[in-house]
Order: C-alpha cells, then structure tokens, then sequence
C-alpha cells in the first residue's frame, strides 16, 4: 500500500469514528435520551456563568465569525483566490468540504431534526438548534484551512502549532454559541463531530483523487497548479 493511500486509510478511520460519535448525539437527540439532558446541564453550568452586558456583547461578535453567511462569503472569497492563482483542484476540494460539509448537511439535518432552540437566549436566533451551523460551518472552514497550511508547510512543529490554532477557533466559537443560549451543549459537540467528519473524510479523497482530477484538468487545457508537497 502507498504511503499515500496508508494516510487516506488512517483519515478515513478517524472520519469514521468522529461519524459514528455524531450519529450518537443524533440519536440521543432524536430520541430524548438521559445521557443528552445530563451532558447538556453539565456543561451549561460550566459555560453559562459570569453573564453581563459587555461579555455578551463581545462574545455576540466574536461569534459572527462562525455563522453560515460569514463561512460562505469567506469560502467564497477563498475560491476566488484559488481560482485566479489556477489552484483547480483545490478550489474543488476546499469549497466542497465546506459549502456541501459545511453548510448544506447541517442545514438539511436540522429540517429533519427540527430540534428547538433554548429558551433562554441572550440575543435573537430563528430556526432549529441541531446540529449547530456555527460549529459545523467553523469545524469545516477553519478545518480546511489548517488541512491546506499542513499539507504545504513541511516544519512538523508548524503542523501541530495551526492544528492548534485552528481547534481553539472553533472550541471558541462553540463556547459563544452556548454562552449566548442559541445552542446546546449536545448541538456544538455535534457540529464538531460532523464538521469533522467532513474535513477528514474530504481530506481522504483529496489525498486519493487529486491528482487524477489534476491530470484531468490539464487534459481539458486549464493550467491547474497542483501542491508540490504531493506531487
């Protein structure tokens, strides 16, 4: 087996664990189960306190940054980028896992889900409340991009540094989507998992597929420019 299809295997594996670990909290949701409603107070009586206007509002805007909209207008922005520097490949890559991932999977789980919000809110939020399309949307974007910097940085002290980096993103904007009362527990845990879930089953056909979807490209005449790191 190649060293390359080994690392599709191991992403994979892990995809499917952070899957299943969704599918828990899916069902556990769906159908009302104890071990929701128990890890749902645990944590809020962690996350929810020292409440005040000025916290509120600071986190009410750090929380901007993980909401749909602002995901897809920045994967947007991204793609553009790509596209005009030829990175073909890429651009299917990043914008798949994350506006498919990212953005539409959740969105369609939470018609089906169709679990309300808290009731307790500290600013205003339509729709259902699982999973979380902050969390998810943030897991898949900030995800991608850390996915993208460790392929192409070969220093493994800078891998771990923006893996880092990106998972207290994303640990940040699911605190502010409990601390606002949006959200619970169960839905940011949730999102994380299938945001995951996205990221590290992308990655894995990325790592299998890219360089047939490369070749393909030149085929046609588009100057794609491929990642030196795996070439």
């Amino acid at each position: 087996m190649s060293h390359t299809r080994k690392n599709a295997t191991v992403l994979f594996t892990l995809s499917a664990v952070t899957a299943i670990g969704f599918l828990v909290f899916l069902i556990g949701v769906a159908t009302n189960a104890r071990f929701i409603a128990r890890f749902d107070t645990y944590w809020i009586d962690i996350v929810r306190v020292n409440i005040s206007t000025t916290k509120t509002d600071v986190i009410a805007f750090i929380t901007n940054f993980g909401g749909v909209g602002a995901i897809v207008m920045m994967t947007i922005v991204l793609l553009l980028i790509f596209i005009f520097l030829k990175r073909y490949t890429i651009a299917i890559w990043f914008g798949g896992t994350v506006l498919i991932g990212g953005a539409l999977l959740p969105w369609v789980i939470k018609q089906i889900i169709a679990r309300p919000r808290p009731t307790d809110m500290l600013v205003s939020q339509g729709g259902y409340s699982f999973p979380s399309g902050h969390a998810t949307g943030s897991t898949a974007f900030y995800g991608m991009i850390a996915a993208l910097l460790i392929i192409a940085l070969s220093k493994m002290w800078h891998r771990i540094m923006i893996g880092i980096v990106a998972f207290l993103i994303i640990l940040t904007i699911m605190y502010t989507r409990v601390y606002l009362g949006v959200h619970y527990p169960s839905d940011v845990t949730a999102g994380l998992l299938l945001g995951s879930t996205a990221v590290l089953a992308g990655s894995a056909l990325f790592l299998l597929y890219s360089q047939s979807c490369h070749r393909y490209l030149l085929s046609r005449n588009w100057k794609d420019v491929y990642l030196k790191n795996l070439e």
